[in-house]
């Protein structure tokens, strides 16, 4: 079975938001409200040594997801594909797995569900890549096969150092960046 994942390269991400609006018109979530993709935007340095990052967040689909480990009701889980799910009948609403998250990944809908990216599962069934991915013009986010070693996604991890973010909570993200180095900071 695969282990999906997503790599994004910074250096690649003009900030245009098309991840951030795809997502939000293929999941059906309205104007004003929180998206399952946020974009972070930050400038570095002082003149002439400036820099300005930008790159998008969204569930990291942790091999040991906190969010899942606080769930007391059974709501918050990872299905068989390795992919995190919320069971909206189970879900109380107590926000623990928003709090959980190191990642500021999860929000809570208006009814009190919490969402997060599920790497547009619908669309893999499909056999398609996830919408964040369709919707990047500058094919910044590339999705694929962590565990089989000849995938562009694998290879590119390589090739490019990329690693996930906040390695100190040992979650073990399948959500790749590259420069992740610098960006530790800003998430």
């Amino acid at each position: 079975m695969s282990r999906f994942g997503l790599l994004i390269d910074v250096s690649r991400c003009n900030g245009c938001s098309g991840c951030v609006v795809g997502c939000k018109n293929w999941h059906g979530i309205p104007a004003g409200e929180e998206g399952r993709i946020r974009l972070v935007d930050r400038t570095v340095g002082s003149f002439p040594e400036v820099r300005r990052w930008i790159f998008p967040v969204m569930c990291m689909q942790c091999d040991f997801p906190p969010c899942v480990t606080v769930c007391r009701f059974g709501a918050c889980f990872v299905d068989e594909r390795g992919i995190i799910q919320v069971n909206e009948e189970k879900c109380v609403g107590c926000e623990l797995c928003v709090i959980a998250c190191p990642y500021d990944a999860r929000v809570m809908r208006r009814d009190g569900v919490p969402e997060s990216c599920n790497l547009c599962l619908d669309r893999i069934e499909e056999g398609k890549e996830p919408y964040c991915v369709a919707s990047c013009p500058t094919h910044a986010l590339i999705f694929g096969d962590l565990d089989n070693p000849e995938s562009e996604l694998s290879k590119l991890i390589k090739q490019k150092g990329a690693r996930p973010l906040k390695r100190k909570h040992h979650t073990r993200p399948r959500v790749y960046y590259t420069h992740a180095r610098e960006l530790e900071a800003f998430v």
